[in-house]
């Protein structure tokens, strides 16, 4: 019989006198422990870098204090980008005798151009997601300015030198910032074409123009690259993969978090696997011996021995993988109403 039969043979027997238990349990739970962590931290990092354009409204974004040469967007059409343009600013909204600090943003009619807009058709009521914008004359208001001005969806809110209907409550938008004046004034969404009415920018106004652009990933790079020397002074050019730093470094700590806590099995596995694999070495010296005895090459009992054990690795990676597997859909599902966002297969 040649080292490999033999050593199938071994194993085999092994497994049936329960010898091997303990080693192959340790192994496979060490496997399983570290690839239901890569599984599950590799799906919650695609699902969240897929939907890092939501944090620009596009996959590419140009941002000034002062109004944006529209050269740029009939590049980006030529290029065949779809593109859309936002105008941000804080001032006055009144309603009666209710008054409120608002930041209105007044988008054109493609915004936005990656997520969406959820709203609702009054205060607490369901979400949906909006197809479209605010026609002219009309807003969405966040439910914060509703509350602070104690108004409801009908309302009419006078904005500048306009008056504009809430007609819808606006739950998110994509883009939206979430610091500065945007942090402390509840959100007005109105239509770009109703900002010259509104005859609220003056010279010195708090103001941020954003021109967005959304396309195929090899059209954005190559209009990237073809801005980057002729941007004009005081336009900044921001991609999916900066807005998503804060992103990255969230996933990485989550991971880094995972892997620790995974590690503490890894390690009491490793612990299980080397008192087994000693229990099971100790046990075998005595047949190393009685094969000896009956003169078999010190080549053959190596062959047969790693036969054996290259067997225990195979086994223990398939079940061990099979297993984190189904434990990372598991960890998907239980932790699907924390993450709110859809997981990649």
């Amino acid at each position: 019989m040649n080292a490999f039969g033999f050593g199938v043979r071994s194993l085999f027997r092994d497994l049936r006198g329960g010898e091997l238990t303990v080693l192959l349990s340790a192994v496979v739970l060490a496997v399983a422990a570290m690839t239901a962590v890569g599984f599950f931290t590799d799906r919650v990092a695609q699902a969240i870098r897929a939907q890092a354009g939501a944090v620009l409204a596009g996959d590419l974004e140009l941002r000034s204090a002062s109004p944006i040469d529209t050269q740029y967007i009939d590049d980006a059409r030529r290029a065949g980008l779809q593109v859309a343009e936002v105008v941000a600013f804080p001032t006055m909204a009144l309603a009666g005798e209710s008054n409120s600090l608002v930041y209105v943003r007044a988008v054109t009619g493609n915004y936005p151009l990656r997520g969406e807009v959820l709203v609702a058709d009054e205060l607490f009521g369901p979400k949906y997601t909006a197809h479209g914008i605010p026609q002219p004359g009309t807003a969405w208001a966040e439910p914060g300015l509703l509350g602070r001005m104690n108004v409801d969806v009908g309302t009419v809110l006078s904005v500048g030198s306009a008056r504009l209907q809430i007609t819808r409550v606006l739950e998110y938008q994509p883009g939206q910032t979430m610091g500065g004046m945007a942090a402390l004034a509840p959100g007005l969404l109105i239509n770009r074409a109703d900002l010259q009415r509104l005859d609220v920018i003056r010279p010195g106004s708090r103001v941020t123009y954003r021109q967005l652009f959304a396309g195929p990933p090899a059209a954005i790079e190559q209009f990237r690259s073809s801005l980057k020397d002729r941007l004009d002074d005081g336009v900044r050019m921001r991609g999916l993969e900066d807005a998503g730093a804060q992103i990255n470094a969230a996933i990485d700590r989550a991971q880094r978090f995972l892997t620790l806590a995974s590690l503490v099995t890894v390690i009491l596995a490793a612990v299980a696997t080397a008192m087994a694999a000693r229990r099971y070495a100790l046990r075998h010296l005595d047949n190393v011996a009685l094969l000896k005895s009956l003169g078999a090459t010190q080549g053959f009992i190596q062959h047969s021995t790693l036969t054996q054990l290259l067997a225990v690795v195979i086994v223990t990676a398939m079940i061990g993988t099979a297993i984190g597997y189904g434990a990372q859909q598991a960890l998907a599902l239980l932790s699907s109403e924390l993450l709110k966002v859809q997981l990649p297969p």
